[in-house]
């Protein structure tokens, strides 16, 4: 709860003392590289911990005054593509012979949490402000059954409302 407030106040503290930048921001970002740049954006940090996080997106879609629907239907998309890629190449890497023995001893851990939790274990770790992309990589590297993974990575789109819906309240601030 700390995180969502914490983006809201400084969604709402920028807005405040730089919205004119932030305007011209996203509609040159937007003008220039659309939803494609919004796809690529969030798919780059969402499976391959990029530094620009999808919240960036969503505030330049915000700022650009644009339609906001198409937006948030491409940086859901890359996103959820982004887990699964995620979930595959670490899984791939699991495979390794110098990190198959670490797993093996720990996963063990990982395998009480399920039979214990089952589905509530993704809820919280979905909801948890541990990012996307390290949940995705964790469940791969894991091995997580898929059933699993797929019922995570459908919080996501939840999550990213939420998101969407913060910045959006704090720009209008």
């Amino acid at each position: 709860m700390l995180s969502l407030g914490a983006l809201f106040g400084l969604i709402a503290l920028a807005a405040h003392l730089a919205r004119d930048q932030l305007d011209a921001l996203g509609r040159g970002f937007v003008e220039r590289f659309g939803l494609a740049g919004m796809f690529v954006g969030t798919y780059l940090a969402d499976a391959f911990s990029f530094p620009i996080p999808p919240q960036f997106y969503m505030l330049t879609a915000i700022s650009s005054g644009g339609p906001q629907v198409a937006p948030m239907v491409a940086i859901s998309a890359a996103s959820l593509l982004a887990g699964c890629t995620g979930y595959y190449l670490a899984n791939h890497i699991a495979r390794l012979r110098i990190f198959a023995a670490r797993l093996a001893r720990t996963r063990p851990k990982m395998d009480r949490l399920f039979e214990r939790y089952g589905y509530w274990a993704i809820a919280i770790g979905s909801l948890s402000p541990v990012p996307f992309s390290m949940l995705c990589y964790l469940s791969g590297l894991y091995r997580i059954p898929a059933r699993y993974f797929f019922t995570m990575v459908l919080f996501r789109v939840p999550r990213l409302l939420i998101f969407y819906a913060l910045i959006r309240m704090g720009w209008a601030q």
